[in-house]
């Protein structure tokens, strides 16, 4: 229309502008309604809700709540001598590609400060492996996959993490050479992750300790 308008004028350009609008006016009207219908539609039981809840369990397949900026602040309070520039860009890293593939960045990320001891490391993974979650590291001094980039490395520990939560198809390539060992959904729930993706069976209380912790900052 903005084309149209900007060639034509006079009667004819007012005329044909005006049949256009009553032409495109009921399929805008439709594509509105289906677009609230289906937002009103979300089912409750996948909506993110409160982290610091006792006995609530949180879904692992769902939206994360907090920003970039508050992931930060989250993790900044445990090391405040994080490098702050890459751990923006890892926040933000976290934030964009649990979104694409419909997880929660707000699990994946704590996850991430339990798996790399808030970025100290400190274990056999390095720092620049741009590995997050341990992945490959079966132990007695094995340092695990490595990943070309931190944006990389994130999007295989989501994949990863997907791999447990449900058995959906993947929305980008595969970056996770372990997603197929995974068997496909035995753990929707963050409670579920103790015994599956770790043999240590505190780790889904310490992961709601520090979701809970999050909490604070959202």
């Amino acid at each position: 229309m903005r084309v149209l308008s900007a060639r034509l004028s006079g009667p004819f350009a007012t005329s044909l502008r005006r049949a256009a609008g009553r032409l495109l006016f009921p399929w805008v009207l439709a594509l509105a309604t289906v677009a609230l219908a289906s937002c009103q539609s979300v089912e409750p039981g996948l909506r993110t809700v409160r982290y610091d809840v006792p006995g609530r369990p949180t879904l692992i397949a769902t939206y994360g709540r907090a920003q970039a900026q508050q992931l930060i602040a989250f993790f900044a309070e445990t090391n405040p001598r994080a490098d702050r520039e890459r751990l923006s860009e890892i926040a933000r890293a976290y934030v964009e590609e649990a979104a694409a593939e419909g997880i929660n960045s707000d699990v994946a990320f704590c996850q991430m400060a339990i798996e790399t001891d808030y970025l100290r490391f400190g274990g056999n993974v390095r720092p620049s492996q741009n590995n997050f979650c341990g992945l490959g590291v079966t132990g007695g001094g094995q340092p695990g996959l490595s990943f070309p980039s931190v944006q990389i490395g994130v999007r295989a520990h989501i994949q990863h993490l997907k791999a447990y939560a449900n058995a959906e198809p993947l929305r980008k390539r595969c970056v996770d050479p372990r997603f197929a060992l995974v068997r496909r959904g035995q753990a929707p729930f963050v409670e579920d992750l103790a015994g599956a993706w770790a043999t240590d069976s505190q780790y889904a209380a310490k992961l709601n300790r520090r979701l809970a912790a999050l909490e604070k900052h959202l």
